[in-house]
């Protein structure tokens, strides 16, 4: 078994002070104790301005391990230029490991390395993407710099070696007093033994820096947008292992106390995978390494503040390691697996694009789904999207009956049977709580199944063999209501997959249950009506899924445009079934890269585009403006409409005065005199005249000339800050 240092050494700073005259020959620095886990450690500043550290090993620190240390160190200097590293500095008889022996105890020995600059990762907010991509980048410079390195001293028992966590648990997990705490690790155990130890072995290997916390990860200064890492310290818990450890060692100190924890790991597993590529086994199995590295530093830590309560840096990130192991509870390890993937620039989820090829492979095969057959049926496409003409006219979901009469009207204006909404359309109204993704307040928008809008109480068939996997009513507002998954098999090519059929009658559900058998072609449910469907206009909302992730009778139907490629994985194309000629896909002219392009060539430059991240804002609404995936914006900074975004009484008073005149002031007109008297109410006099502009420009322009026609002047009094317009005269006066 590894052996748990005892104790770290107490050297007074005095005694420091000694070693470091003594071997090295730095008099009167001043000596600040820094944090450390096994090491005493001093942070020495030189009368000249040099700084450096003093390392002092605890008491049962093999000389092989340290020396291993050094050697990796100056491996790492001739092989990463690119990262900045401590110089270790020699004694004064030429040696890189003395010893002391001005405390209790054994044999300590003794480094100094120069001090590194930089701000710790700890102290550096946000995390931005940017910056913990360089992380990854660095990292995975390291690890390929060291993937052809050996040492002696590599090959040790560390308790901090994910190899070593359930010899870890086993013999430290007793010191975790928080009966829930413990219940977390066990499970976490359970299912790291079960699930991914037998395959461990199979990870390919190497010496690893494996103690990239946010402590030994330095940052640049704060100059720019660019700031990145640029040195990583402590070479404490090097260790020949699994290389994937160093990115799950990483990806636990970045992912505690973030919105969305496996986003933020994202970011880190993309540099390193675009840095030194990660294999798919290292990234299936990243997930489960990441919570068993989160388990060793509750239990460790459990056991360490025990033997030294008031050493707060043994137990710093406790607190944020457990939070995050619950948070994690909830994290099927296969969609972890997919959005590692999908990080590293990968197809998300394989198994959707076997289904893919075999659908297409087999379209010949395929029955309908509803009583009408696509291939040849005309049907009506709906535009739902967020900025959609249609979507203002027929899709307030919030009054079911309205919207539910106008779309049928517009499927029967069409000269149709049958309308369709569309795949991958980001769309709005899905505004139950039920929709909003996460701590990170993203709303899930974007649409990853087909509606197929038929008069209620239509007909509902399987399109292939297969059985029952799941059936149940799923009650929540706007949720899908009864809904029946079905599981395709196809055992030659070792291939599953699913389909989910969703706004049903509720007795659709009789007489069936989880494993029946079903035939291509059976009649299996019937087209709900409101409100037993979810209170929807009645449609069947149809959608394919590649890997259920333990999903039982449910699966979501729209998912959150930061994640859409992985769920367009998840849930591939259901035209793969339907077959309708012009597809069942949402269609974009321009991508916002495109859009940009094609503003720059035809629009002057002076316009500029607010934000870093520029917005495609499609739709206002009140208070809000949205942009192209659904996300809502407070508008804080719209000088137009005053009394918010599309107010239905200003929309239907334009509407009914557009159809019958828009002109100019030159004409007599009664609106015109009717506005005039009703705004001259609200002002005293002699106040009670107005000009009828077009913007606030013109309004400031006139200002100004009624002020100089007034007094007779022309100088101008500008406050610093202030903007009145874009005409020549009010640029002149803004600052």
């Amino acid at each position: 078994m590894f052996e748990i240092p005892r104790k770290r050494p107490s050297f007074s700073r005095e005694e420091a002070q000694r070693i470091a005259t003594a071997e090295y020959g730095i008099r009167e620095a001043k000596l600040t104790e820094m944090p450390g886990e096994r090491d005493q450690n001093f942070h020495l500043t030189c009368p000249d301005g040099r700084e450096f550290v003093l390392k002092i090993s605890h008491d049962e620190e093999r000389k092989e391990n340290l020396e291993f240390q050094l050697q990796a160190l100056s491996h790492l200097q001739r092989n990463c230029p690119d990262l900045s590293w401590p110089q270790v500095q020699p004694t004064q008889s030429g040696e890189y490991l003395a010893t002391a022996r001005y405390s209790e105890g054994g044999t300590h020995y003794i480094r100094l390395a120069t001090y590194l600059p930089g701000v710790p990762l700890v102290r550096v907010k946000p995390h931005s993407p940017e910056l913990l991509h360089t992380l990854g980048r660095a990292l995975g410079k390291i690890d390929r710099a060291l993937e052809d390195f050996e040492h002696e001293g590599a090959h040790r028992r560390l308790q901090w070696d994910l190899f070593q966590s359930p010899e870890v648990l086993e013999n430290y997990a007793e010191f975790i007093i928080d009966p829930d705490l413990h219940a977390l690790v066990d499970h976490y155990y359970n299912r790291f033994t079960t699930h991914l130890l037998p395959r461990l072995s199979k990870l390919r290997r190497s010496v690893i820096h494996n103690d990239a916390n946010d402590f030994n990860v330095l940052v640049g200064p704060p100059r720019a947008a660019d700031r990145a890492v640029t040195g990583i310290i402590d070479m404490g818990d090097m260790v020949h292992t699994a290389t994937v450890f160093e990115v799950a060692v990483a990806c636990t100190y970045v992912m505690m106390e973030k919105d969305d924890p496996l986003a933020v790991a994202g970011w880190l597993v993309a540099g390193y995978h675009a840095e030194y590529p990660l294999h798919d086994e290292e990234l299936e199995a990243l997930y489960l390494l990441i919570c068993m590295r989160l388990c060793v530093s509750v239990t460790l830590a459990a056991f360490q503040r025990r033997r030294e309560p008031n050493n707060d840096y043994l137990s710093i990130s406790e607190q944020p390691a457990r939070e995050l192991l619950s948070r994690l509870m909830d994290v099927n390890p296969n969609y972890a697996h997919y959005r590692f993937r999908e990080a590293c620039g990968l197809p998300p989820c394989p198994r959707g694009e076997k289904a893919t090829v075999w659908l297409k492979e087999n379209a010949g095969r395929i029955g309908k789904v509803v009583e009408y057959d696509l291939r040849r049926e005309l049907v009506h496409r709906f535009d739902l999207s967020v900025g959609s003409i249609e979507l203002g006219l027929c899709a307030d979901m919030t009054d079911p009956a309205t919207a539910s009469e106008i779309m049928f009207r517009h499927i029967r204006e069409a000269g149709a049977r049958v309308g369709i909404g569309l795949y991958n359309e980001a769309r709005r109204f899905y505004t139950s709580p039920l929709f909003q993704s996460g701590e990170a307040g993203e709303w899930r928008t974007i649409h990853i199944g087909t509606d197929i809008f038929v008069k209620p109480f239509s007909p509902v068939f399987a399109p292939l063999d297969g059985e029952v996997h799941s059936l149940q009513v799923n009650p929540a507002p706007l949720d899908y209501g009864p809904t029946i998954i079905l599981e395709h098999r196809v055992p030659d090519e070792n291939l599953k997959f699913y389909t989910l059929y969703g706004h049903l009658t509720a007795d659709s559900l009789d007489g069936l249950y989880a494993g029946m058998s079903i035939r291509q072609g059976d009649q299996i449910a019937r087209v709900g009506d409101r409100p037993e469907n979810g209170n929807w206009p009645p449609h069947l909302h149809f959608q394919i899924i590649a890997d259920m992730m333990d999903y039982i009778g449910d699966f979501p139907g729209v998912a959150p445009p930061s994640q859409r490629r992985l769920w367009l994985s998840l849930a591939p194309d259901p035209n793969l079934i339907l077959r309708l000629p012009e597809g069942c896909s949402a269609k974009s002219r321009y991508t916002n890269e495109e859009l940009l392009v094609q503003r720059r060539q035809h629009l002057g430059p002076n316009l500029s585009l607010a934000y870093r991240q520029h917005l495609t804002i499609v739709r206002g609404v009140g208070a809000y403006l949205y942009d192209e995936n659904g996300q809502g914006y407070l508008d804080l900074v719209n000088n137009v409409c005053h009394v918010g975004h599309c107010h239905p009484r200003v929309v239907a008073a334009g509407q009914k005065q557009m159809a019958v005149l828009n002109t100019n002031t030159r004409y007599l007109h009664e609106h015109i005199v009717g506005l005039a008297q009703d705004l001259c109410a609200t002002l005293p006099e002699p106040l009670r005249v107005c000009y009828f502009v077009c913007s606030g420009s013109e309004a400031n322009e006139l200002a100004l000339r009624l002020a100089q026609t007034h007094t007779g002047q022309r100088d101008i009094m500008v406050l610093a800050g202030g903007y009145h317009g874009n005409s020549g005269v009010l640029v002149d006066v803004s600052s």
